[in-house]
């Protein structure tokens, strides 16, 4: 989708692998440039090579020196992942954080919400574009009530809404994210209520009007978008949802949820092995369904389910 262009800097990491052998990485760094969209401001493409399949990628900011700033961040943040996931080291003269340590003003939790956020999404749009989606689209799902197309629907609205969202004017207040849930509908009332049944007919409606592969399209298009807009956050941003406002990051770890939840819907619904999120995407949610529980329920029977199969409740679901 980039262009790497002029290479102006250039960063060799050695990668030792699990298995003693080794590996380099290689960070290019292009040359910013105005971001030709429409009210874009600065781009700063980048490579690593030996990573993936080497695509181009681009970090954003106010102007050139912020955007070849975030480039840099967003690689020590590429490559951290990649080192965890496979038990690589990597190196670079000996130095922390491979001497690309930039702070953008993000707490390590926020970091850590976002790129799982974008991880998840990742996996749900892969699932979105298998092909049996097509072909089931009709069917019922897994979920009662729904159809498959309508609640791959209400999972591509986990992308797609977010961005609309993270588009529109910002909020003045925020509550807590638990409060978010606490005080919705839909999770306080039952599967057939006025509440529930509004978000499914929406997601129905919603199916008869597209497609699997228009919907395939339509969210690798907006995730594209995403990959831009959510490392550029500032961490003060308030999204407005009508009734209320999240935090920015809050409001990333409600949609993260959704993902993960509802890609294990879908995947069951194709009669598919549900794709294995990454590690911060499903402690993150399952931390915030504890919480969820533990209102529920109360925070015992959370612990007893948990640790005491002799004395534990029947359910402690969450949703």
């Amino acid at each position: 989708m980039y262009e790497l262009g002029e290479v102006v800097a250039e960063r060799r990491i050695a990668m030792v692998l699990p298995d003693d052998g080794t590996s380099e990485l290689v960070v290019r760094f292009g040359k910013p440039h105005p971001d030709p969209l429409p009210g874009g401001d600065w781009c700063c493409p980048f490579q690593i090579e030996g990573l993936a399949d080497g695509a181009v990628d681009a970090a954003f900011g106010v102007d050139s020196l912020q955007a070849m700033l975030l480039a840099a961040y967003r690689v020590r943040l590429l490559l951290t992942e990649h080192a965890e996931r496979t038990s690589a080291r990597l190196d670079w003269l000996g130095q922390p954080d491979l001497g690309l340590r930039v702070d953008p003003g993000l707490l390590s939790q926020d970091v850590t919400t976002r790129s799982a956020y974008l991880a998840a999404a990742d996996v749900a749009a892969s699932l979105l574009r298998t092909p049996v989606l097509a072909e089931r689209w009709t069917t019922p799902s897994a979920l009662p009530y729904y159809s498959t197309g309508g609640l791959a629907r209400h999972l591509a609205n986990q992308i797609t809404r977010t961005s609309e969202l993270l588009d529109a004017p910002p909020g003045q207040t925020a509550i807590d994210v638990l409060a978010h849930f606490t005080g919705s509908g839909w999770v306080t009332t039952g599967a057939e209520e006025a509440d529930n049944t509004d978000i499914r007919e929406r997601g129905e409606r919603a199916a008869t009007e597209t497609d699997a592969a228009q919907l395939a399209v339509e969210v690798d298009g907006v995730l594209a978008k995403l990959r831009r807009t959510v490392p550029a956050q500032p961490p003060y941003r308030i999204v407005d949802l009508g009734d209320w406002g999240l935090a920015v990051d809050d409001f990333l770890l409600t949609r993260l949820l959704e993902l993960v939840v509802h890609t294990d819907d879908l995947a069951v619904s194709l009669g598919l092995p549900t794709p294995e999120m990454p590690a911060a995407a499903t402690e993150l949610t399952t931390d915030l369904l504890t919480r969820i529980a533990a209102w529920r329920h109360g925070p015992l029977a959370v612990v007893r389910a948990l640790s005491r199969r002799e004395r534990a409740p029947e359910t402690i679901s969450a949703l």
